[in-house]
């Protein structure tokens, strides 16, 4: 799986730098002295045909000229030469480049530069790092490559930090010393060597604990797949910050780079499939990374936290019921021997408030904290409050804070409940132990909220899907879809009968005939449908419902027939106490997804949608429903029984089977809705729409 190429690239032993230049504040300057800020133990080639030597360093003409073969060439000059410089790589046979350079040339030939780079990239096999990138930094190779200058003494860790935004790169590698890093990397355009080929990379770096990615978009979908289940095999954490999202950010994203942007839907249920841990914001990354790069892992139990403040620890209370974080639910013992170091008027409980005085505090509290921390019930324990540096209180429960950590095979984390202060050093002193420091409240308890998921997550045995339908049911419907461009509601539900799929009762009507034949077949009361080509039928009126009697019956149809036509469907109606949609979108890129929702009408009205790739088994449908906030009717409500949810969990899965099984040649398909009772569930609607519509 690994691209020996990108050793190369991220990892060389000779570097060619052109444009190398020694003028103050200038990107040659700078690629120069980033090149051997850390240390850089390999060689370093400087180019420029403007000067013979660079600050006391030989400088070449040309690439051609230095008599060796570099692993590496850095083109660091405008997008008019870069194309030359790019052929003479190809010409020496050198696999590995940099282009910082847009490479967009005013009244350019067609195919333009970027697109000539592309194919001679993938003709001769050349990795490309860009174009329009800002470099990336390897400090295990003590390599920065890079045309603008950043900070000494980059912090070494294990976050791989992977960014389709030069400034989302700079703004996580530049800042905050408290993450540690082992990879950086600006990918600029991609026009060869994409995210997931750094994602694969890095994920075979010996030191990689978590990889963060930046993502626009995905170029290369069934290599992204490999590199997530690699991920999960090697119990790697993948933390994705999604841009475009939405429609505006969408085409904002295509103007900028290039980038197709998927439907949001599909990336969620892509995620949840592979277990990769999306945020919403760079503080939110940064948080989640620094609790995923520790040595320690996290154990079964729930969280613990810690408080020098009454009024803070209400806050968090509050944050964790809206998050949905449970405390953990500390044992007798550990609240005898809490009890032996509060003083008086403190309650040994969690979430726990342990300020009273300062007396011989700091024993004290790294007591309690390692009490806490070793109960059985504890999977990680937050110290949370104000530090700042300079304040010998802060410094103080921070000495706490690192020897509990030396106590236990627990996490131990400081929080700081506001983010704007001054705990640089703290944080430092910290790091160097093994405990993060994570700036902001609800930014440390989504940290948590994403390490938990990460840990049940891995605890749910994962094993490849097989089919459920026989290969002549699944021929036959992928024919039927081919051919029919008018894929009609009857038609839908017959496929989903097929397909092992619980159907309320129905037949088609074509005339009045046809509805004597069927009043004695079907059970009271039914729904009698138009089944004319009309999308929205109860928008036009061609829903009837709840008809008790064949007198009903004859009338209504009588109507609908005058008004909109001789074909209608009538169908049994069954009665429940919660509606579920289930849909589902055949992406391009990724295959079939099944989406489950709140049906019926309420699917206009409230926003409670989630999504999986197909397909799935009936256990994870559990899960995916449960997510839905309509699942708090599911045990019933004002006098209604529980529904059957294992019916609509099987139902749900052979459903996603069906979808799965039919792939592209299914263009959509919605179900809405499927009602669910003690009895049930049962589909009585369905619109399908084949790929040929």
């Amino acid at each position: 799986m690994k691209n020996k190429n990108l050793d190369k690239l991220l990892s060389p032993r000779s570097i060619a730098l052109v444009g190398a230049s020694p003028k103050e504040d200038s990107n040659g300057l700078a690629m120069y002295e980033m090149c051997r800020i850390d240390g850089f133990e390999g060689s370093i080639f400087l180019v420029n045909p403007n000067y013979s030597e660079i600050n006391g360093v030989k400088c070449y003409a040309s690439i051609k000229n230095l008599g060796v073969t570099p692993d590496h060439v850095v083109i660091g000059i405008a997008s008019r030469f870069v194309e030359e410089v790019f052929d003479q790589c190809v010409e020496l046979g050198i696999k590995a480049v940099t282009i910082f350079a847009s490479c967009f040339l005013e009244n350019d030939s067609k195919p333009n530069l970027a697109e000539r780079l592309k194919e001679k990239a993938f003709k001769f096999n050349i990795d490309i790092c860009g174009p329009n990138c800002m470099g990336f930094y390897n400090p295990g190779s003590k390599l920065r490559i890079a045309s603008f200058p950043s900070p000494e003494k980059l912090t070494k860790g294990g976050i791989a930090w992977i960014a389709q935004s030069g400034s989302a790169f700079g703004a996580l590698a530049h800042n905050d010393r408290r993450l540690g890093f082992n990879l950086c990397i600006s990918t600029g355009m991609e026009l060869k060597t994409t995210a997931t080929d750094y994602l694969i990379w890095a994920l075979m770096q010996k030191d990689t604990k978590v990889v963060g990615l930046f993502l626009e978009t995905i170029r290369d979908p069934d290599n992204f797949i490999r590199a997530l289940k690699e991920a999960v095999r090697r119990k790697i954490p993948v933390v994705v910050l999604k841009v475009g999202k939405t429609e505006k950010s969408a085409q904002m994203a295509l103007s900028h780079t290039g980038a197709l942007v998927g439907n949001h839907v599909v990336y969620e249920a892509l995620f949840r499939t592979y277990g990769v841990i999306e945020v919403d914001d760079m503080d939110e990354m940064a948080a989640t990374l620094a609790l995923f790069d520790l040595d320690k892992s996290l154990s079964n139990g729930d969280l613990v936290t810690i408080h020098d403040s009454g009024g803070e620890r209400e806050l968090v209370v509050d944050l964790c019921d809206e998050l949905s974080i449970n405390f953990s639910e500390i044992s007798v013992e550990t609240k005898n021997e809490i009890s032996t170091q509060l003083e008086p008027g403190l309650i040994a409980e969690n979430p726990i408030d342990i300020f009273g005085t300062n007396n011989n505090y700091i024993e004290r509290y790294s007591k309690i904290i390692e009490y806490l921390a070793n109960d059985q019930s504890t999977a990680i324990c937050l110290f949370m409050a104000n530090p700042r540096d300079g304040y010998w209180y802060a410094e103080g429960y921070a000495e706490a804070i690192k020897i509990a950590s030396q106590n236990t095979s627990k996490i131990i984390v400081l929080v700081s409940n506001f983010s704007l202060v001054n705990d640089e050093k703290i944080a430092s002193y910290l790091f160097d132990h093994g405990v993060p420091l994570i700036r902001g409240t609800k930014n440390a308890l989504l940290a948590v909220k994403h390490a938990l998921n990460w840990r049940n997550y891995l605890s749910i045995p994962k094993e490849d899907l097989k089919s459920i339908n026989k290969k002549p049911i699944i021929n036959a419907w992928i024919k039927k879809l081919i051919k029919k461009k008018n894929f009609s509601e009857f038609d839908g539900l017959e496929m989903l009968r097929a397909f092992g799929v619980s159907v309320a009762g129905y037949k088609l009507l074509n005339n009045e005939i046809d509805l004597l034949n069927s009043i004695d077949e079907l059970s009271y009361p039914l729904v009698l449908k138009t089944a004319e080509n009309i999308n929205h039928k109860s928008d036009v009126g061609g829903v009837k419902l709840n008809l008790t009697s064949g007198k009903d019956l004859i009338k209504e149809y009588h109507e609908l027939n005058n008004r909109l036509g001789p074909k209608a469907l009538l169908m049994e109606m069954h009665k429940g106490s919660v509606e579920i949609c289930v849909g589902a979108i055949i992406d391009d890129d990724f295959g079939p997804v099944i989406v489950l929702s709140a049906g019926g009408t309420l699917i206009e009205v409230i926003d409670d949608t989630i999504s999986s790739l197909a397909p799935i088994d009936p256990q994870t449908a559990k899960q995916l429903l449960l997510k839905l906030n309509i699942s708090k009717m599911f045990n019933g409500v004002r006098g209604h029984k529980p529904i059957n949810l294992e019916d609509l969990c099987n139902q749900i899965s052979n459903i996603s089977f069906m979808i799965s099984d039919l792939g592209n040649n299914l263009k959509e398909l919605d179900i809405n809705p499927i009602i669910c009772s003690e009895k049930g569930a049962w589909a009585v609607d369905c619109l399908a729409i084949g790929n040929n519509h």
